[in-house]
């Protein structure tokens, strides 16, 4: 990487907002990966060049033209709250922070279109005034950005109901960028959907999708305690599979 001219290189992004302070971009290299005692040793040292927060798509397309131009690696970062990596830069170069790209196109009953920087939590605020609500979520959910939960989550909270992120139904569509001397922007849907979905950005970069909702009702939380933990596992296998009772989470544990 030593060989690039990062003059040039910044000058060809003039007017996109760039972070080239060590402190920042370090901490922008990072996400929740030291959970693992493994990743700690492996990732430690990973630290990119420069921190790129284009705030449209265009912007976006201008970064992987300059990218591919100076063979500059780049790395897709929503808000950094995975625990296994996905987010790292393992060869240096552009952070790409999608942070600023956040906002809600629409919300129609049952379907949402927004742009992948939007936070969880700032989504179902918005959502629930219409009786709607996010399908399932982290528990990263108050910081998490929906396009970083599609591209690196699986599922949450609600999946009792709804199963994996990439099951059948639950994402819609996605607007992709790709990284080619001429990039191109790709609208995919129905089962096309699953070639970008948890893929964590590696071959293409989110800038909009379609959702699918799910009614917001009034949740209630319950605990439900017994005498020995068997019993209390037939039990939450039980009630996950009662089709007839409406639930978002089931949840087994130990004293």
């Amino acid at each position: 990487m030593t060989d690039i001219n990062w003059d040039n290189f910044r000058a060809e992004l003039s007017g996109i907002e760039m972070i080239t302070d060590k402190t920042q971009v370090k901490k922008l290299s990072q996400d929740y990966y030291h959970f693992s005692p493994i990743l700690q040793h492996e990732l430690k040292d990973k630290i990119g060049y420069i921190v790129v927060r284009p705030a449209t798509e265009a912007e976006i397309l201008q970064v992987a033209k300059v990218c591919v131009k100076y063979k500059v690696p780049l790395t897709v970062r929503g808000a950094g709250t995975g625990n296994y990596g996905q987010c790292i830069p393992l060869e240096g170069g552009v952070i790409l922070d999608i942070s600023k790209l956040n906002n809600i196109k629409w919300i129609k009953p049952g379907l949402a279109c927004v742009e992948p920087g939007v936070k969880m939590a700032a989504f179902d605020k918005q959502a629930r005034e219409m009786g709607w609500e996010l399908r399932m979520v982290p528990s990263t959910y108050r910081t998490a950005t929906i396009g970083g939960f599609i591209e690196g989550g699986s599922g949450g909270i609600g999946s009792i109901t709804y199963g994996q992120l990439r099951d059948r139904g639950n994402l819609q569509a996605a607007r992709v960028v790709t990284m080619e001397d001429e990039p191109k922007v790709i609208e995919l849907r129905g089962d096309d959907v699953q070639k970008v979905n948890h893929a964590y950005g590696t071959n293409g970069i989110i800038t909009e999708l379609e959702i699918p909702l799910a009614p917001a009702y009034p949740w209630s939380e319950i605990i439900v305690t017994f005498n020995d933990f068997m019993t209390s596992a037939r039990f939450g296998q039980a009630l996950a599979l009662s089709d007839g009772i409406i639930k978002k989470l089931v949840c087994v544990c130990a004293s």
